[in-house]
């Protein structure tokens, strides 16, 4: 017998009802894992200020966490409050953030127009291969369909697809509009993201994407329900203590034979002094989030949970230019804002981008120019893992 859909949250976008029932409080995981980055570009001369002096031309970010900041998000679970209310702050209900990673004319759309006059990604993660790409765009939207193509649903008829962290649902309407027959729910924390999503898939008159609030440790939706599930940069925000639910709750979704594909960062090695702590400490305070797990913790947690290793890959370089473009960003619009943030209406320029204060932006750019070393030094690495529930499961 075919499984019954997850009906009362697919139609979520049309009924309130169903909006409230899918309504836990709490936040996705984080999986990562590891391996050896790209080559060494850092000068073990140098010191973490000089490092990040160098490639932001300011020393502003000097101190920018301080030795005393959280070594993570700050929050000890997904469902509690404190970590709604960070993720709320880091991700803002105007999507500012969302709408500067694109390319430049995309960006100017989004600005200007809104979402719903633009063909925006609409996708808060990193570009595949910028280098060889058309355009940023591109490379964003690439990094999408290489997760959706290695969930291999191609002979599946009108799969049914979740995205556990959909953010403001660029991925998601990509799929939609890439494969008419297919149904893509996605579902995030931060309740303004779901409402930009629905508004976004309304704007495109798309009836097979649909957006639920909710927690990805405990979801409304019945067992075996999906065709396939994808996580780009989303399961990275659940605490170590808490990956097991997350991933036997995801087991529990899928159809028996149906695979999951995640890409996210990773944890390669501890960092070995203080200017390698700070760069590390940079990142996961700056982005709000906990310290992912190593390839070998990850693997455990998904064979525990039930599923079976298809793949497991270190793709840095495919991502490493989109990484550089990240910082570039920081680097030459951001930066010079919050050093000016004093002035008349820089404040609200902050705050129109996403930002709850200028200490909140300071963060985010600390954040932005500490990935590089991370994956420069070995710290971290962004990897691709495929899961399959096995058929008989």
């Amino acid at each position: 017998m075919t499984p019954s859909r997850p009906w009362s949250c697919f139609r979520a976008r049309r009924s309130k009802e169903a909006s409230s029932s899918a309504r836990v409080a709490g936040r996705p995981t984080t999986i990562g894992v590891i391996s050896h980055g790209p080559s060494t570009r850092w000068d073990s001369g140098q010191t973490r200020t000089e490092f990040l002096t160098n490639r932001s031309g300011h020393a502003v970010v000097k101190g920018a966490m301080g030795n005393n900041a959280a070594p993570h998000g700050g929050y000890d679970s997904v469902a509690s409050i404190k970590a709604g209310e960070l993720l709320d702050l880091h991700y803002d209900i105007g999507g500012g953030l969302y709408k500067m990673w694109a390319s430049p004319s995309s960006v100017l759309a989004a600005i200007v127009l809104g979402w719903a006059g633009c063909d925006h990604p609409a996708q808060l993660h990193y570009g595949w291969d910028l280098a060889s790409a058309a355009s940023l765009d591109d490379a964003i939207r690439d990094t999408t369909r290489r997760a959706f193509d290695l969930l291999n649903v191609g002979e599946v008829s009108a799969p049914l697809i979740f995205e556990p962290g959909c953010g403001i649902g660029g991925a998601a309407t990509d799929i939609a509009l890439l494969r008419p027959d297919c149904e893509v729910i996605g579902m995030s924390v931060v309740r303004a993201q779901v409402e930009t999503a629905r508004r976004r898939a309304d704007a495109l008159a798309l009836r097979n994407a649909t957006f639920c609030h909710g927690n990805y440790l405990a979801t409304p939706f019945d067992d075996c329900s999906f065709d396939g599930i994808y996580a780009i940069e989303s399961l990275c925000y659940t605490p170590a203590n808490e990956r097991p639910a997350l991933f036997a709750e995801l087991h529990r979704l899928l159809r028996p034979g149906s695979r999951m594909v995640v890409m996210d960062g990773c944890t390669c090695r501890a960092p070995q002094n203080e200017e390698e702590r700070g760069y590390v400490r940079d990142v996961l305070a700056g982005w709000t989030f906990p310290a992912p797990c190593t390839p070998d913790e990850f693997r455990e947690l998904a064979i525990q949970a039930g599923f079976e290793m298809v793949e497991q890959r270190d793709v840095t370089r495919s991502v490493y230019d989109s990484a550089r473009r990240i910082a570039a960003i920081a680097r030459y619009a951001l930066l010079p804002l919050t050093q000016v943030a004093s002035l008349p209406g820089i404040g609200r320029l902050l705050s129109s981008l996403g930002f709850g204060s200028p200490n909140h932006a300071r963060r985010f750019v600390a954040a932005c120019l500490s990935q590089l070393a991370v994956f420069d030094l070995g710290l971290g690495a962004y990897y691709l893992h495929v899961l399959r529930k096995p058929p008989d499961a």
